[in-house]
């Protein structure tokens, strides 16, 4: 007999009462009236009487009750007992079923739930069942339940889906539900096909003391099995044409067994564009080009296909789940998803004063080079500012303009909506001193270098954007450029110096505004000032810095399942304004499955203020194929597209030792192994058999029947 709370024990000391109350003599006075005591003589009289215990019925109620009471507050337990020991004690089992997609080879998911099944047929009423799928994470279905009904049904109404194996998260969050456990017994049964892939060695990953691992392994099925790698794009534009993608597929043949005249399908909205064979040879891969297709004016859905052509309903024409593949048993891994979108252009606007073209020469002919992006100049004078060209820009390039205080208003408005400005400063440019202060620095006088020495460039950021690429050793060199006059800045508080000249003094300014960014360089951009234009560094500083500026990001032709969508910066890929784009506070999703649903700026995914201001929206993808995404609101922005593809990894059915997932979590690999001998903490042997409440219930009832005991005792002796 053990005590969780053996402090309680000193209240035993309190059973003394009752005695010293029963032995206690009350007084009885017999009173005789006289006239009066005058002639009475007062002797002493001393009666010597031993004090006996009376009412010992009264008495043992009253110390039997107590003795209870005290006893229930210590909360005796018995170690060793029948009801504490493994063997017979309560259990509470979590069992882990894998939802991979790799489960869905030939019939492993029906063969899965059964054994998922079997492993909890054995659990009484006493035990607590939780279900837990899991892929790339980890989901509870079901928490706790006495009822093994419910567990089955669970187990029965799942289905693989499109993630991948990882066991890590499974694991964690069945630790994380046996420590909140007091049953005796703790047990994970582990459902899988358990796939090598999937298991990540992890010191910090352990279940609680005494929990015993059970792993039921899902044979496969043996069998062909290939697999699609990411499909390549190269895209062309030969002049007067329209842009042509050719697309080249990846084969991965998983087994020695050649696989030969496979067919290989290209198609793009729903329609296919060709069909080629493949041939692989066995633990190999192969390629297959289709022929260049010229790209729509929109977004196009295209899908490479292992085997022959897909029923209607099939992902990539409506986004639903893959039908089987004659090719082989694992059908999600024969379909491969991506976009091809048109290279849609950077719209730049350069300004400058007066009719000077040779001021824009070197920039605008830097800008007409390259795809990625591909930047639309349009050359306007310093009196367009008045207009409309400011709203039709996503990056605008002052080229030593004298800005007026109504140009200066509209460019505020037009940074901070999210546009990005490049100021270049020459011998003519000027700002409003009334906005000075929304500058990234106040502009000085020229520093004329033409004498001596001309000044370096310095000092780069190469953690910034802009920079970044050449952080590398011998990828440009920016000391080699000559400055021969530059004006003097006073850099704001609020902005950065991305370079300095070798004199100190800074070269690139930039500050945030807004959504949006300026950049302020203090030398001009043609060779009136300089020789940077002739270095081989100017062309890809011009890219790098239009990139930053407008907000471009290059858009991925397909993403992988638990990847993040960055809807902003797809929105503005395809078209739209780098402010309309952040202004969408609402968005419209529709999955590959056919769901529905709104991306509020509340909702899970998006961030920013709940206004719609300042809103960047991203997106988790969960399924396979194509994911359908539209602004809401007054002005309807880009509808953005997106392709998700399940893992490739999962593909690889190589399996793991079941011994190896059980030592990374137990410290051995023995079946069926607990992590310490089966040694129960006090307080779950001592929950586990509740003897005080028994206690606490026969006190109160002894109490009751002291009470009525004595009433019938104090009525008696009156």
């Amino acid at each position: 007999m053990s005590f969780l709370a053996p402090l309680f024990l000193l209240g035993l000391a309190a059973l003394a009462v009752p005695v010293l109350i029963h032995l206690t003599q009350r007084e009885r006075k017999s009173v005789v009236m006289f006239p009066s005591l005058m002639f009475l003589k007062k002797i002493p009289y001393e009666s010597v009487q031993k004090r006996r215990l009376r009412d010992w019925l009264l008495l043992a109620l009253r110390l039997a009750a107590l003795l209870l009471i005290v006893a229930a507050f210590s909360r005796p337990f018995l170690r060793g007992s029948s009801v504490a020991a493994a063997p017979g004690g309560a259990r509470d089992i979590v069992v882990l079923l894998d939802r991979s997609y790799s489960m869905g080879y030939g019939d492993s998911w029906s063969r899965a739930q059964r054994l998922a099944a079997e492993s909890i047929a054995s659990a009484t009423a006493a035990d607590r069942v939780s279900v837990v799928l899991f892929a790339d994470s980890a989901e509870v279905v079901l928490r706790s339940t006495p009822d093994r009904s419910r567990a089955v049904a669970e187990i029965n109404a799942a289905s693989p889906g499109p993630g991948a194996t990882k066991y890590g998260p499974a694991l964690k969050l069945a630790g994380s539900l046996l420590a909140e456990s007091l049953l005796p017994r703790k047990e994970v049964i582990v459902v899988s096909d358990f796939q090598r892939s999937g298991w990540q060695p992890d010191d910090t990953l352990r279940l609680p003391g005494g929990t015993v691992i059970t792993t039921a392994v899902v044979e496969g099925a043996a069998g062909p099995s290939l697999a699609l790698t990411p499909a390549t794009l190269l895209r062309t534009r030969d002049a007067g044409q329209p842009e042509r993608v050719t697309v080249t597929a990846g084969v991965l043949n998983r087994t020695a067994a050649e696989a030969t005249a496979i067919p290989l399908q290209l198609e793009m909205d729903g329609r296919i564009v060709q069909t080629l064979p493949v041939s692989v040879a066995g633990n190999a891969s192969a390629t297959v080009t289709f022929a260049p297709v010229s790209i729509a004016a929109t977004t196009t859905r295209a899908t490479v296909r292992l085997g022959a052509a897909a029923p209607k309903g099939v992902a990539g024409q409506s986004g639903v789940a893959p039908a089987m593949s004659a090719i082989d048993a694992l059908a999600r891994d024969n379909v491969f998803n991506f976009t091809i979108t048109p290279s849609a252009p950077v719209p730049v606007t350069v300004v400058t004063q007066g009719n000077r073209d040779d001021a824009n020469l070197y920039l605008a002919r830097a800008l007409a080079i390259g795809e990625a992006p591909r930047f639309e100049t349009s050359l306007q004078s310093a009196e367009a500012l008045a207009g409309d060209a400011v709203n039709r820009a996503r990056l605008l390039v002052l080229n030593d303009v004298a800005v007026s205080e109504d140009a200066a208003a509209k460019l505020v408005t037009f940074v901070e909506g999210g546009g990005g400005l490049l100021i270049v400063l020459g011998p003519r440019a000027s700002w409003p001193s009334a906005r000075e202060a929304w500058l990234p620095a106040i502009v000085g006088p020229a520093a004329d270098r033409t004498r001596g020495a001309a000044a370096k460039l310095s000092g780069m950021d190469y953690g910034h954007a802009v920079f970044e690429p050449f952080r590398a050793p011998r990828s440009g060199d920016f000391s080699t450029a000559r400055f021969y006059s530059y004006r003097a800045l006073k850099v704001a508080k609020d902005a950065t110096v991305l370079a300095r000249f070798d004199t100190g003094e800074p070269a690139l300014v930039e500050k945030t505004i807004g959504r949006g960014r300026v950049v302020m360089l203090a030398s001009t951009i043609d060779l009136s000032w300089n020789d940077l234009a002739l270095k081989p560094v100017f062309l890809p500083f011009v890219h790098q810095l239009g990139r930053h500026l407008s907000g471009f990001r290059e858009q991925p032709a397909y993403l992988t399942i638990g990847e993040v969508l960055d809807i902003t910066a797809a929105e503005i890929a395809a078209g739209a304004t780098t402010s309309t784009a952040m202004a969408n506070g609402g968005r419209t999703v529709l999955a590959p499955s056919g769901q529905r649903r709104d991306l509020s700026p509340s909702a899970p995914g998006a961030t920013g203020d709940k206004s719609g201001v300042g809103v960047t929206a991203a997106l988790e993808l969960v399924e396979q194929g194509f994911y359908e995404v539209r602004a809401g609101g007054k002005e309807p922005g880009a509808v953005v597209v997106a392709a998700a593809n399940v893992d490739l990894s999962e593909s690889n059915l190589e399996r793991m030792d079941p011994k190896e997932l059980s030592a990374g979590v137990t410290g051995n690999g023995a079946a069926g192994s607990t992590l310490a001998p089966d040694v129960l903490p006090d307080k779950a042997q001592e929950l586990a058999q509740r003897v005080w409440w028994y206690l606490l219930f026969a006190g109160i009832l002894l109490l009751i029947a002291e009470t009525v005991v004595a009433q019938r005792l104090s009525r008696a002796t009156r």
